[in-house]
């Protein structure tokens, strides 16, 4: 398998390999991030094919430090797009959605620079943050892994670490709302 630099000199060559390459080394990571936000694995192959192309398109000019990083945030939001554009109610009534526990933080549909703001402050938030809690909530709400299923993989019982997912958000919330980023009226639940 090759290393993630030399992937990376495939795509500025135009070497079509590039796009095998990713597929074998970090298809699998794609495919588990997408399936976990849009629920269906038609269209989360659908995400992962846009984000190859994406990918291609994107290298060069970019030259990315991490390409799963790289990858993973392309396919995070290509999945985010479908899920939205699908609607929660389609989900098949999927009760464990982490992007709409986020939405007592978050409004669906912020202006680009409110999303900036955002980032700064999530920036900061996970800085505050024991590394178990920083993990728990990106596993959470970055891959969009289930609570149970991160409990299991920590040792931790899936109701305390419900309680404590719920209380991340309630301070996230706050450092938004003090932060300025929203203002009165938008509550943290």
């Amino acid at each position: 398998m090759l290393e993630d630099s030399e992937i990376i000199a495939l795509y500025f060559e135009r070497n079509e390999r590039a796009i095998s390459e990713t597929e074998s080394k970090y298809g699998a990571l794609c495919r588990s991030i997408s399936v976990r936000i849009v629920g269906d694995s038609r269209d989360a192959e659908e995400c992962v094919s846009d984000t190859y192309l994406k990918v291609w398109n994107s290298i060069p000019p970019q030259k990315p430090d991490s390409l799963a990083a790289f990858l993973s945030k392309i396919v995070r939001n290509l999945s985010l797009d479908v899920f939205r554009r699908k609607g929660a109610q389609k989900r098949g009534g999927d009760e464990d959605i982490p992007f709409e526990e986020l939405s007592e933080c978050i409004p669906d549909r912020a202006e680009e620079a409110e999303n900036d703001a955002v980032r700064e402050v999530l920036e900061k938030f996970l800085e505050t943050l024991p590394k178990e809690q920083r993990v728990f909530f990106m596993r959470r709400y970055y891959f969009g892994e289930p609570l149970a299923e991160i409990a299991a993989r920590y040792g931790v019982s899936a109701n305390s670490l419900g309680v404590t997912m719920h209380r991340l958000r309630k301070r996230f919330g706050k450092m938004l709302t003090d932060s300025g980023v929203y203002g009165v009226g938008r509550e943290s639940r």
